[in-house]
């Protein structure tokens, strides 16, 4: 729900205040809990608000101004679609200068975003989804280029639509599927950690385009079989 995001951006929720229970945000917007839960899921992956147990949910402090977009709920696949198309085009070019920007530190980072994202033992989507993005924004900040992860912190919430929706699609093969990720990031951490631009967005491609192409043959629209050059 857009409309929540707005409530903190025009300071109505300021940083640091209790935002309503999800039974009084049903109560004023006439939805479900789970739609609730999906937008506070979406805020809470974005660092827009923190959860303190047995207390609620809190607005945390931004110190920049976020992107504003307004994207339909995490099950309408055109719009999980169209977040993997803007994130396929902005993580080519963050794997590449990764690659040939790599320093020591920025690397250590990267891997232990993978050993993270490899030993979770959960099954919840959401916290398989910040792992996940954590992954890709610690390439974003080896591009020693700060709009990258930058862009990538303000669209988190909309790129974590997708996430959410894949990591929850794969429920019932849940090992199998983080399996698959996990070699793909592997193939990517390994590309970037030799230096090989070329080949760190091939893997970022494959790694991305699979499940482009799934939203896309749920639509009836033509696959992609665009390879880095």
């Amino acid at each position: 729900m857009a409309q929540l995001a707005s409530r903190i951006d025009s300071g109505l929720y300021p940083p640091g205040e209790k935002i309503p229970s999800s039974a009084q945000l049903c109560e004023e917007f006439g939805v479900s809990r789970t739609v609730i839960r999906e937008a506070v899921t979406s805020l809470k992956v974005g660092g827009r608000v923190i959860t303190r147990q047995g207390d609620g949910v809190y607005v945390t402090g931004k110190d920049t101004k976020t992107l504003n977009f307004e994207i339909s709920r995490i099950d309408d696949i055109r719009s999980a679609m169209q977040i993997l198309e803007l994130r396929l085009g902005v993580e080519m070019q963050s794997v590449a200068l990764a690659a040939t920007r790599r320093t020591p530190e920025a690397l250590a980072e990267i891997a232990r975003a993978y050993d993270h994202l490899e030993s979770l033992q959960s099954e919840d989507a959401e916290i398989e989804a910040q792992a996940d993005f954590e992954f890709h924004l610690a390439i974003a900040k080896a591009t020693r280029n700060p709009h990258f992860p930058r862009f990538l912190q303000a669209v988190v919430g909309e790129i974590s639509f997708d996430l959410v929706l894949k990591h929850r699609q794969s429920a019932r093969t849940y090992q199998t599927y983080l399996k698959k990720i996990n070699k793909e990031h592997a193939v990517i951490l390994a590309a970037i950690t030799q230096g090989d631009a070329k080949a760190a967005k091939n893997a970022l491609a494959l790694h991305l385009e699979e499940s482009l192409n799934r939203y896309r043959a749920m639509l009836d629209e033509p696959a992609s079989t665009e390879i880095a050059e």
